[in-house]
């Protein structure tokens, strides 16, 4: 839909040059867009917004509405946050600027595309990563994890932020998301396993990041809600053999909807008394929330053997549970952190990579969360 001959033939001229085809007619306006959609359904409309976005993205919204089968993409001669955040609060899947249509149109329909399967029961899993302080390294547990699952698995892995201070995956993996996990979680439409994939940013054929709001507008980040993560979890396994969380200071409440829905916990700490304590205080408010922490494995980082606390005192003091460790292993850490590479390719034969793929082996072991 467009009022500009121009748009029309360059979207025509797109879905040629990239093996789509373009069915129905080049609509002028929302009111014929609504007249031809009770006619005849479409698998996707694009809409171009310019040049009163917000007009016609509130027209556009009722429409949505009334046709939740549809993927609705908007053209725009501009892309920026508050236009996304529009678009996206509206139903839009995705926004494509104009000028790049011939290179993005393409991998974006494909990507909505994506057929989720027809079994609703749970696809994939989903494994957490929870921190007991700031610094202790759960992001680079995180993001390992993810690349060393996706090696092994032999397909994409999603990366799920929940960091709205940082940002802390994006700035690892040196990538400049345009959109962000706020864009999921405070979406009033149906969230879905093709909402989770257009809405990721590919970092390489290994690693899906479905960024932090701060990596996105780190001056002004979205607040997330949580009342949708457990629906969003549901839709990232129907899209997503496994799906990491790194959830670094959620609320508790948040917290306890992550771990029932995920088929194992990392609690994240270092051998310090102040991280101990906070891991102890997480684990008894979960169970607070009527969480069975048993699938919650306390892990030490860093670990040295060399410590004023050891393995046997961290396990007493979390309750008596096993405490699994991942030594400290610094060089091979900072050189991925410096190059914005997993362990797989700044330190393939390092100690803390073989210590993520044994944490990976026993991972495996656990059962998926049932729902």
């Amino acid at each position: 839909m467009s009022p500009d001959p121009a748009v029309a033939a360059a979207v025509a001229s797109a879905f040629q040059t990239n093996g789509h085809v373009l069915a129905g007619p080049a609509l002028r306006d929302v009111g014929d867009l609504a007249a031809h959609l009770g006619r005849s359904a479409a698998p996707f409309v694009l809409v171009d917004l310019d040049p009163q976005p917000q007009e016609i993205l509130r027209s556009l919204e009722r429409i949505v509405a009334r046709f939740p089968q549809t993927r609705f993409v908007a053209l725009s001669n501009t892309l920026e946050n508050d236009l996304l955040l529009e678009a996206m609060q509206a139903g839009v899947r995705r926004v494509v600027i104009k000028h790049s249509l011939a290179a993005d149109l393409s991998g974006v329909l494909d990507r909505l595309s994506v057929v989720e399967s027809t079994d609703h029961g749970s696809r994939g899993n989903v494994l957490a990563v929870l921190s007991a302080s700031g610094g202790c390294g759960a992001t680079t547990v995180a993001v390992n994890l993810a690349d060393e699952i996706s090696v092994q698995q032999k397909q994409p892995t999603l990366l799920i932020d929940l960091d709205c201070s940082y940002g802390a995956v994006s700035s690892y993996l040196g990538i400049h998301p345009r959109y962000g996990v706020d864009q999921v979680l405070n979406y009033t439409g149906p969230i879905d396993g093709q909402l989770i994939q257009s809405s990721a940013t590919v970092h390489s054929d290994k690693i899906h990041v479905l960024a932090s709001p701060a990596s996105v507008n780190l001056g002004s980040p979205e607040l997330l809600s949580f009342q949708r993560l457990e629906r969003a979890l549901e839709s990232a396994r129907r899209a997503y053999a496994t799906t990491i969380v790194d959830a670094p200071r959620i609320p508790i409440s948040a917290a306890a909807t992550l771990v029932s829905g995920s088929a194992a916990t990392l609690l994240v700490f270092q051998l310090t008394v102040k991280d101990l304590r906070m891991a102890r205080a997480m684990l008894d408010a979960l169970r607070g929330h009527g969480i069975d922490t048993g699938s919650i494995l306390p892990l030490a980082n860093r670990h040295a053997k060399r410590q004023m606390i050891g393995l046997d005192d961290a396990s007493k003091a979390l309750g008596g549970v096993q405490v699994l460790a991942i030594r400290n292993d610094y060089l091979p850490a900072i050189q991925g952190l410096n190059y914005g590479q997993p362990l797989s390719e700044s330190g393939p034969r390092s100690t803390l990579r073989k210590d993520l793929q044994e944490l990976v082996s026993q991972l495996r072991e656990m059962k998926p969360a049932a729902k």
